[in-house]
This record gives C-alpha cells, sequence and structure tokens, in this order.
C-alpha cells in the first residue's frame, strides 16, 4: 500500500505526473486505484466485471498492469484489450453488459502525464463519484476476494467491423488523417480503408513522446502538418486525433479548421432531416450559431456546462441524439451509445459529404460567420475562483441577460461573453462572440474593465 495524492482526483478523471522526480502516478497507486474501483462498482452497482485498455505513453503498461492487479484483489473479473483508444474501452464496456471500464490514458497532456478514465459502459465515473472512490483508498475499506485476468485478443476487429458496418460510403474521398503518434493511428486508417477511401497518415505510428506535435486537434499549432498535407495532395478533407481518439478535429479542403461547434452544427443538421425535433446538447462555450441553426431546423438546443462527462449526461437526460462541446468531444446517440467516438465521427463526416455532393468548407461556409475571440485561460488562484465569478456577475448585472448555469454568460445584442472556471486547471475561462469583430471586442472590453477589480486573475488581451 502506499500513500495517494487527493490532487490526482480531479472532477472528470484521475491524472497526474507519472515519471520524473515530481511523479505522483506509480504502479503502487494504480494498485490501490484498482482496489478501490473495483470496490466501488461492486457495492454501488453489483458489477464486478471490468474492461481494461491502455494508450501508448511510457507509463501506460505498467500503470494498467498495477490497476488489473488491484482489480483482481477485489475479485473482479478483468478483460485486457491491451494497447487501444478510449472509444474501444466504451464500445467493449457497452457491448459486454454495461460492465466497468477503463482507459489508462493522459490524452493530449504533455508525455510525462498519465491518468485513468472511468466509466461504466459509456457513462463516466466522475465527480462525486471519484471522490467516493478516494474515500474508500484512503480508508483502506477495501473488498476481498479472487478475481481473474483474460486477455480479448479479438477486440480490435469486432469493433472496426461494428464501426464500419454502420457506415455507408459509396464514393471514394481523398483523405488525410494525423493521428499526432497517439492510438488513432491503430483504428482511423483501417476504417477508412475499408470502407473504400483514399488515406494519407500522418504520425500513425504510436509514440509516447509524441515527436512531431502535441496530439490536440482542435490547437491551430499542432495542425500544420495536416493541414499543409491537405493542400499538397488536393485532399477532400483532413481529420486530427487527440492521443486517445475521443477528440477529433477537421480540416476542410482549402486548409481551414472547422472549429468543433460549427462541425457539431453540421453534424445536427444533417442528423436533423432524419430526426425530426430531436434534441441537440453544446457547451456553453459554442457558438450562437450553433444553437440558432438547430433551432431553425426544427431541432431542440440545450446548453451544458462544459465538461465531456456533464454533456453526455445532459443528453441522457433529455434524450438527445447528438452533443459536442468545443474540444473536440463529439457524442453519437443515433442508434449508437452515446460516448465520444472519433472513428465513429469521422466516417459521420464523409456521409455527410457524400450524400449532400458538397465539401466541408462549402458545408461549413453553408453557416453564419460571426466572430468569435479565442478561448483566453487567465491564472486565478483556486481558492478566488467562486469570488471572482460573483464580483463579474454583479459587475455585468443589466448590461444583458446572465446565465449562471456554468460560470457567467451574458447576451448581449450584439453577441455574447462568458466567463467560467476551470475544473482542472487554476485558470478562468473566457470566450467572446459578436455579429462582428468591433461586437466582439466590444463585449471583450466589458468583461475586461469587470475584470480589473481583482488583481488576482492574470491580465488579458
Amino acid at each position: 500500500m502506499t500513500d495517494i495524492a487527493t490532487s490526482l482526483f480531479k472532477k472528470y478523471d484521475i491524472r497526474g505526473i507519472a515519471y520524473g522526480e515530481k511523479a505522483l502516478l506509480s504502479e503502487a497507486v494504480a494498485y490501490d486505484i484498482g482496489r478501490g474501483l473495483g470496490t466501488y462498482l461492486q457495492r454501488e452497482y453489483q458489477i464486478n466485471r471490468v474492461v481494461v485498455g491502455r494508450d501508448n505513453r511510457r507509463t501506460s503498461y505498467e500503470l494498467q498492469r498495477g490497476l488489473m492487479n488491484g482489480l483482481v484483489k477485489t475479485s473482479c473479473q478483468v478483460i485486457d484489450i491491451g494497447m487501444v483508444s478510449t472509444p474501444l474501452v466504451y464500445w467493449h464496456a457497452v457491448h459486454d453488459g454495461n460492465c466497468g471500464g477503463v482507459m489508462v490514458t493522459g490524452s493530449h497532456l504533455a508525455p510525462h502525464y498519465n491518468g485513468f478514465k472511468l466509466s461504466l459502459g459509456a457513462v463516466n465515473i466522475y465527480d462525486e463519484a471519484l471522490q467516493a472512490i478516494l474515500r474508500l483508498i484512503q480508508a483502506k475499506d477495501y473488498a476481498f476476494g479472487t478475481g481473474d485476468i483474460t486477455q480479448n485478443q479479438s477486440a480490435y476487429a469486432q469493433f472496426v467491423n461494428d464501426i464500419v458496418g454502420r457506415l455507408r460510403l459509396p464514393k471514394q474521398l481523398k483523405v488525410v488523417i494525423d493521428a499526432g503518434n497517439g492510438t488513432g493511428g491503430i483504428f482511423a486508417k483501417r476504417i477508412l480503408e475499408k470502407l473504400g477511401q483514399k488515406v494519407t497518415g500522418l504520425y500513425l505510428e504510436p509514440d509516447g513522446d509524441f515527436p512531431n506535435h502535441a496530439p490536440n486537434p482542435q490547437e491551430e499549432h499542432t495542425l500544420h502538418d495536416l493541414k499543409a498535407e491537405v493542400l499538397e495532395i488536393g485532399a477532400d478533407i483532413g481529420f486530427a486525433f487527440d492521443g486517445d481518439a475521443d477528440r477529433v478535429g477537421v480540416i476542410d479542403e482549402r486548409g481551414r479548421l472547422v472549429t468543433a461547434d460549427r462541425l457539431l452544427a453540421l453534424l445536427s443538421l444533417d442528423l436533423l432531416k432524419r430526426h425530426k425535433g430531436a434534441g441537440v446538447v453544446g457547451e456553453v462555450l459554442c457558438s450562437q450559431v450553433l444553437f440558432d441553426a438547430v433551432e431553425q431546423a426544427g431541432g431542440i438546443p440545450y446548453i451544458a456546462p462544459s465538461g465531456h462527462s456533464i454533456v453526455k449526461d445532459m443528453m441522457r437526460d433529455k434524450g438527445a441524439l447528438i452533443g459536442g462541446e468545443m474540444s473536440g468531444h463529439i457524442f453519437l446517440a443515433e442508434n449508437y451509445h452515446g460516448s465520444d467516438d472519433a472513428f465513429l465521427v469521422m466516417g459521420r463526416v464523409l456521409e455527410m459529404i457524400i450524400n449532400t455532393g458538397k465539401t466541408i468548407g462549402e458545408l461549413d461556409d453553408s453557416l453564419p460567420r460571426l466572430y468569435s475571440t479565442p478561448e483566453y485561460r487567465p491564472h486565478c488562484p483556486d481558492s478566488d475562483k467562486l469570488a471572482v465569478l460573483m464580483g463579474m456577475a454583479d459587475a455585468l448585472e443589466g448590461q444583458g441577460h446572465i446565465s449562471t448555469i456554468d460560470g457567467v454568460r451574458v447576451q448581449f445584442a450584439h453577441g455574447w461573453g462568458i466567463i467560467r472556471a476551470s475544473n482542472t486547471e487554476p485558470v478562468l475561462s473566457l470566450r467572446f462572440e459578436g455579429n462582428t469583430e468591433a461586437d466582439a471586442q466590444d463585449i471583450m472590453a466589458r468583461f475586461v474593465q469587470a475584470l480589473s477589480q481583482f488583481p488576482q486573475v492574470e491580465a488579458i488581451g
């Protein structure tokens, strides 16, 4: 047994530094996490089957081994599916009777980080549930028994065949994929080739040091090579994945990023042709273009707080068929289990292009273009976040319609602005959108002025 740092337990997952002098995650810590999770699943849900996969980071193998050994100690039956992408863990857990699921991954973080995404079927275990697991570990209040570990070497083929079987791509497109040396390269090229597409791959080889660029599909600076390749070979579209391939980014035929909220709008409009009046969930950072487009097409738009687990929860609560957030998580519940599966999203985008006869750039251009700023993330001590948000709400009172669903979002006649607290870092998150650039800058200026009363917040702009 070993002491465990409470700072590892974030709102949506467990993660931290996994090697080097400052490492908080180790095989011994993973063992205790496995014991805590196995105990929690059995006591809360009477479930003792857990599917476990890992990404390709240096520390993922040993962390997976420690976690599985801890699960076995609580009498869990563990299914080891090896090096995979997160969508396969969700898929396998659903198809195995909504059993427990664990993905050992650091997602898009720097190579020395790692962590665990926990789920029950396709439903994430997060927030208070993670704290409950932490309390079990701290109290050493574990279930005891003897389980076992089996390997499912057919999981890859089963998943790939299932995804391919859900898609119809009667026309060959020229597609570039950039896996960023994460696990997306194991799956994406194979899926597209089985669907008859012409594929060019960048950085498909798993390499936990990510030598070419960070695997973050919504950051412009990570997409340079993908954009260049799309333009050089005249591709129809480019796709980028994060390290564990539950997030996706899209580059159009002219080398432009199609932001995740606009991609969600296009997929939602496509879905609404088949499901009149369907619900669509977007997070508070998404463009007003999304919500307006859904409403105009006869759908029901919902605004959720930021966080992929929260968006998925709202989708289930509202019976929505699609949802997403600005980070590139897009959730599909049309004849699927509603998880963030970048491979199925990729296929649905290609279907949409083929079925409409339009390029992805033309489809993107069919949506209104408001002016949106980047997301600003000024430093703010965690202990000050609540006071800052309350002060911002007071300072902006009367200037527009205020929503406090997640931070402070103000709707003006000429656009909107939001300030919210990050759930994972000592930063605030701000974004502004206006009918014109001048409108967005005006809204930003109002927020900056209100923020000036809080010297503990780093300046923006």
